[in-house]
């Protein structure tokens, strides 16, 4: 029998976030936008720390797996600290598997929260500890946009990540962001927003399960590790990485993680907002092909991924899809001990 999710305390404000660099060095990178979005972080209500490798650089990441695994596990066992978020993506999360010290964060559980190439460490956490963790909103990208974080982002991580009950429908956002970091930073101002396409359904019916959210390639991380995930029976969340991730590279990718066995027999499938924000006959015919034999739900362009705004995913509660409509059924944290005298 499985064991049940453990969830961790809710997140509220006043809280401590320790704001952590995994993979890629971003706040070297981009050290304005990541002071900002400290800033912002903050104007939110909670408290803020770092660590040694949080603005570090070596090479193409922010530290040694060495030194990335210490900063994650010292976030997880200092009590003072509630939360973690990463400050942005990269390539590399799946280096400092070895190095985690699975049992102290077995025995702290906190509420995580990153996308991207935090899906290794998602699925990670949850195959070894049954943690739930969170796929949404990191310190650069949407914590860091200009001015302030767009309310449907900042709004949707408070209330889930607060929610000692079952948060329900995930909202409908009528517009998305349809221009790059770097076009509204250089000018100063807040990205531009346009109207978006309605959430589609290619195969329309209502399945239950555990949510599944993550980048598609990079759950290819975990095939064939100790890490590996069973995600039979699970709600499928898929996040398009970015403009140069093609269809034929999905195709690719879905193959590889159902013949691993990773994907095999989903209860929905749901491909996220793809980066070109418009739905995507491509990546909707690889959908088909590799759905040809299944009767689960199968949409598209709900909200989250690569594409702004996001909403925030806990990895593991049960969800519904019902035609186009994604709800969560479970709560996502329990509400906070008191303290002992």
């Amino acid at each position: 029998m499985t064991p049940p999710p453990q969830l961790a305390p809710a997140l509220l404000h006043g809280d401590t976030i320790a704001v952590l660099t995994l993979s890629s060095p971003g706040p070297a990178q981009y050290p304005d936008v990541f002071g900002r979005g400290l800033r912002n972080l903050q104007a939110a209500g909670y408290n803020t720390v770092t660590a040694p490798t949080t603005a570090g650089r070596s090479g193409w990441t922010s530290g040694t797996p060495q030194q990335r695994a210490a900063d994650l596990n010292a976030a997880f066992a200092d009590r003072s600290v509630s939360g973690i978020i990463t400050t942005i993506g990269g390539n590399h999360t799946a280096q400092i598997l070895p190095f985690l010290d699975w049992d102290t964060i077995a025995a702290n559980p906190k509420v995580l929260c990153g996308y991207s190439d935090t899906t290794v460490l998602h699925h990670a956490l949850r195959h070894v500890t049954r943690l739930v963790t969170f796929y949404g909103p990191a310190l650069i990208p949407q914590w860091g946009e200009y001015d302030h974080p767009f309310p449907y982002t900042t709004a949707h991580f408070q209330a889930i990540t607060s929610a000692t009950t079952a948060p329900g429908p995930i909202p409908p956002s009528h517009y998305l962001v349809h221009e790059d970091h770097a076009t509204a930073q250089a000018e100063q101002r807040a990205r531009r927003t346009r109207p978006a396409p309605p959430r589609r359904a290619l195969r329309e019916s209502r399945a239950s399960g555990p949510l599944a959210p993550f980048c598609l390639p990079s759950l290819r991380h975990l095939a064939g590790t100790p890490w590996q995930p069973d995600l039979t029976g699970h709600i499928l969340l898929i996040d398009i990485p970015d403009h140069a991730y093609r269809p034929e590279d999905a195709d690719t990718d879905l193959t590889h993680l159902r013949q691993a066995g990773i994907t095999a027999d989903p209860a929905a499938l749901v491909l996220l907002r793809t980066p070109n924000h418009l739905p995507e006959p491509g990546f909707e015919a690889v959908l088909a092909a590799h759905t040809q034999d299944g009767q689960y739900p199968v949409i598209t362009g709900v909200e989250g991924g690569h594409v702004d705004p996001l909403p925030t995913y806990p990895v593991g509660v049960t969800a519904t899809v019902d035609g186009t409509r994604l709800a969560i059924d479970t709560a996502p944290t329990r509400r906070k001990e008191s303290p002992r005298a």
